[in-house]
């Protein structure tokens, strides 16, 4: 009776010890994958070699601005219009929501607190008023401090002729056409210019890329070396009437 039930014990042991084998060697393999992941997120949003998008020019982009008519700034102010609440750009896997910010106590442009929210600013047009609608989002962000992709990460790889829609409040979508890609300096002058009234209904996204440069004057640490700015013009033959599920 002893000798049966010390055999059986060992039986079960060994399969204890295998299973325990076997899960450690899973939990091994699932850890150094997510690590991998995260290292090679990391090393992109560092590399020096980071594409910079050259669909069009800066100053293309700011020549649409010569043109704008004074009126515009009035009616920026109307308070009946609706606010965007989601955009998508299909082509680089972007369905963010959308909040409305502001400036700053410091006169800056506010930022979005999670990397995966889009800003539109209301000091500039409301999209579909005919001028020029501003949104901004992050390039990557930081999630129990390891580096992770903002929900512009790829903004850069968008080319001419993509497609943006918006989702407004009051259900209706609007949507754009890409007409231009850039980069510039973080600190060209111009680079303010891009959020200027324009004669056209137009989309301006705003994120960072280059690469990062530490500086530990400023309260993050450092900055990007450029500014990735998209412009898009307003599709009208293409405008639905209802945001998908709306109609």
């Amino acid at each position: 009776m002893t000798g049966r039930y010390i055999d059986s014990m060992r039986e079960r042991l060994s399969s204890i010890n295998r299973r325990l084998a076997i899960t450690g060697l899973v939990f091994f393999a699932s850890t150094s994958l997510l690590v991998a992941g995260l290292v090679s997120i990391f090393v992109a949003l560092s590399d020096d070699n980071v594409d910079l998008p050259s669909e069009g020019s800066l100053e293309e982009i700011l020549q649409e601005h010569e043109a704008a008519p004074a009126a515009d700034s009035e009616a920026l102010s109307e308070p009946d219009t609706p606010a965007p609440t989601r955009i998508g750009i299909p082509s680089i896997g972007v369905d963010a929501s959308v909040l409305t910010m502001g400036l700053d106590a410091s006169n800056y442009p506010e930022v979005p607190n999670a990397g995966d929210e889009v800003a539109w600013y209301s000091f500039s047009a409301p999209p579909g008023r005919g001028s020029n609608a501003v949104f901004s989002g992050h390039v990557d962000w930081y999630y129990w401090g390891m580096p992770v992709e903002g929900v512009f990460y790829h903004l850069r790889e968008l080319q001419i002729g993509d497609q943006i829609t918006l989702d407004l409040e009051d259900g209706n979508q609007l949507r754009y056409r890409v007409t231009g890609n850039v980069a510039t300096a973080y600190d060209d002058p111009n680079v303010v210019d891009v959020m200027d009234a324009t004669s056209k209904d137009v989309l301006t996204l705003i994120t960072c890329g280059g690469t990062w440069q530490k500086d530990y004057s400023n309260p993050i640490g450092g900055n990007y070396s450029h500014r990735v700015i998209v412009r898009a013009e307003r599709v009208l033959d293409l405008a639905s009437g209802q945001a998908a599920g709306g109609s």
